[in-house]
């Protein structure tokens, strides 16, 4: 008799230890989840644009060659699908964090191009930007069933949380799709040409070749991303030019030959009194 209860507590005893061991293992398990972040996929079908006056890592010769452009990115979830560096990997920080595309902060965390109110341009170091950033986003899509619709400023590069957990840019902030066709016009030397709404986008290209006799690269420059009064303006061996993009998208363009550039008293070449053109200095619209 004592024998049997011996064995009987034994039982029990053994079967405690088997429950303690299975919750234990379960509550693990849970906390390593937990610690990959993993989360329920959501459903989502989005369509990010970027427009950029100086994408990285798409010329040679940033100073005479114009190197912004647009591009588009597709991503869907639940399943995850599209051309960014990896949709799943997208799709778990959108499920983690819906903001991210939502009500995005295409801005760098710290350093010189934190965000608002004043961002450095990248093609114009010593110049300010606007307050939102020399980048354009435009997020447009739906995220579980609700619309999406973003339009704004920013900073595309691996530092910016919209760019780096979305998969959007990889080595030395290169997008990671081909960069969409650009449309592509010219300015005659001495100057300035108006490109009707439409004609010319944000990210295209206007190419002048300022003398006659200069066989190296024409002038090239992208039309601004943002609109507005100041023009961006570029200059190199060849000569100048400014462009500016009006509220309605009229796009303005001049180009001014090098070797007409007047001189100071030290002999040294000077911007003209009249450049930019006043068309392009105008408080108008």
């Amino acid at each position: 008799m004592a024998e049997a209860k011996r064995r009987a507590r034994l039982r029990r005893l053994l079967v405690a230890l088997i429950v303690v061991v299975v919750a234990a293992a379960a509550a693990v398990l849970t906390v390593e989840l937990r610690g990959r972040g993993s989360v329920p996929p959501i459903p989502a079908n989005l369509t990010v644009l970027v427009v950029s006056e100086g994408f990285r890592g798409h010329s040679t010769l940033p100073l005479l060659r114009g190197i912004g452009g647009r591009a588009l990115f597709h991503l869907k979830c639940d399943p995850a699908s599209g051309n960014v560096a990896d949709p799943a990997k997208a799709c778990e920080a959108i499920a983690a964090q819906p903001s991210l595309v939502t009500n995005p902060k295409p801005y760098s965390a710290s350093g010189p191009l934190a965000g608002p109110p004043m961002q450095v341009c990248h093609r114009h170091p010593a110049k300010l930007c606007p307050a939102n950033g020399p980048d354009y986003f435009k997020i447009t899509g739906s995220v579980n069933g609700k619309p999406v619709h973003f339009a704004g400023g920013g900073i595309f590069a691996t530092d910016v949380a919209l760019v780096e957990k979305l998969g959007l840019a990889g080595r030395y902030g290169k997008p990671v799709v081909r960069l969409e066709s650009r449309r592509h016009d010219f300015v005659a030397m001495n100057h300035t040409r108006v490109f009707a709404p439409g004609v010319l986008r944000p990210g295209d290209l206007v190419t002048c070749r300022a003398t006659h006799s200069y066989e190296g690269f024409p002038l090239e420059m992208s039309v601004p991303v943002h609109r507005g009064n100041a023009s961006e303006e570029s200059s190199a061996m060849a000569g100048l030019m400014a462009i500016r993009i009006r509220a309605d998208g009229t796009v303005l363009a001049s180009c001014f030959p090098r070797d007409r550039l007047p001189l100071d008293e030290r002999g040294r070449t000077t911007y003209p009194k009249n450049w930019p053109p006043k068309s392009l200095r105008s408080r108008g619209p």
